[in-house]
């Protein structure tokens, strides 16, 4: 008989809200070869110019990228103490720390990037956005109070995320970063009871948006909520992602779907949802997050600190290199 792996037992790269340890994610070999051989381009960069910013940010990042949350740290860390006054360092040192849940010390790292965001010379930082972010033309503003909200969300300060992805709408600068802004206030809005805010924002959800492909999962769970799509139109719950690449869109559409339940007081098909998105193990998307704390708000579960890891300790795990 098949035995349910133990989630407590293997290598962590972190833990999740429950107490959990969050192994490496599914993905094809070739792809984690790539990103750990972008780690090693990234050390040889920054060894190269240790008295320039981007190559702190690029190696940390690289880290953060391969789910090495500590290691990510650590590198930030050591950039924000040399760099003091670039908020780069504090947004993804606090992204870092939010996705080890490490919720307390992340939203730390997002205030101080927010006092010292008037002194950033580019929109998008000075390691620029990567992926479906750059598509989108997200700006270091927009992601360190999108990842701020989420911080306090996971943390069940519902009223701070509220204003912070409110806070998002001030930079949203084009139709992709609005969708993403409506995306996560709809459902904050609804916690809040801001009926009229509810309302505006879909009123201003349209099939025929200008948006990047890139952003298309957020407008269909936008015409989701609106009932303009169905949810067998929106996504299939049981077909699951089996690369993080497929993850990215499945886990929109299916927080969506677990919301809406929720908000209709169908508390049980949403535990089961959001169930569904945790079993994918896709753990560093913000969507999955945001499930993982709502599963730990239904269960009453009593969000803990998980201990932070000393890299340099021989008895934790492998040290970053410099």
């Amino acid at each position: 008989m098949d035995v349910a792996p133990d989630p407590k037992d293997g290598v962590a790269l972190s833990v999740n809200l429950f107490g959990d340890k969050l192994n490496e994610w599914p993905d094809p070999d070739s792809v984690v070869s790539m990103r750990q051989s972008v780690i090693e381009t990234a050390r040889t960069a920054y060894l190269g110019k240790l008295e320039e910013p981007k190559g702190y940010l690029v190696y940390g990042r690289a880290y953060l990228t391969n789910g090495n949350v500590e290691n990510a740290i650590q590198i930030f860390g050591k950039g924000s103490a040399k760099f003091p006054q670039v908020p780069d360092f504090y947004v993804y040192s606090g992204e870092a720390m939010l996705l080890g849940r490490q919720l307390r010390s992340a939203i730390d790292q997002f205030w101080k990037a927010g006092q010292n965001m008037e002194k950033s010379t580019s929109a998008e930082g000075i390691s620029g956005m990567t992926g479906r972010d750059s598509l989108a033309g997200m700006s270091l503003q927009f992601r360190n109070y999108l990842l701020m909200g989420l911080a306090f969300q996971a943390s069940k300060d519902f009223s701070s995320a509220d204003k912070m992805f409110e806070v998002c709408g001030d930079f949203s600068t084009n139709s992709d970063l609005w969708i993403r802004s409506y995306y996560w206030q709809y459902e904050c809005y609804h916690r809040s009871g801001r009926t009229d805010d509810i309302k505006n924002i879909l009123s201003n959800v349209t099939p025929g948006m200008q948006i990047s492909k890139s952003s298309q999962a957020y407008l269909d769970a936008m015409l989701f909520y609106k009932g303009e799509k169905s949810e067998s139109e929106l996504v299939d719950i049981n077909t699951m992602p089996t690369t993080s690449a497929e993850a990215e869109d499945w886990l929109i559409k299916a927080y969506a779907v677990g919301v809406k339940y929720l908000l209709a007081k169908n508390q049980e098909k949403a535990t089961d949802v959001f169930k569904k998105m945790m079993s994918t193990k896709y753990w560093n998307q913000l969507p999955y997050l945001a499930a993982e704390s709502e599963l730990a708000l239904i269960g009453g579960i009593e969000q803990i600190e998980p201990e932070v890891i000393e890299l340099n300790t021989e008895d934790k795990k492998k040290p970053v290199k410099f």
